[in-house]
C-alpha cells in the first residue's frame, strides 16, 4: 500500500506538470516547457520516501 505522503507528493508533481502543459497551450513564455522530460519526477516520491524512512530509522 502506498503511504499518504507519497500520494500527496505525486499529486503535487502532477499539478506542476499540468501547469506546464497549460503554459505551453496558452503560449506563455519564450520557449516551450519540455513537460515530457519531467515525467520521471512523477515516480520519484515512490523511491524517495521509503529510502528516507529506512535511513531515518537507521540513524535514530
Amino acid at each position: 500500500m502506498i503511504a499518504t505522503v507519497v500520494i500527496v507528493e505525486m499529486s503535487a508533481v502532477g499539478g506542476a506538470l499540468i501547469v506546464g502543459i497549460a503554459i505551453n497551450m496558452l503560449g506563455l513564455g519564450r520557449e516551450k516547457i519540455k513537460v515530457g522530460n519531467m515525467l520521471p519526477a512523477m515516480f520519484l516520491p515512490l523511491v524517495y520516501f521509503p529510502i528516507s524512512h529506512v535511513i531515518g530509522s537507521l540513524v535514530s
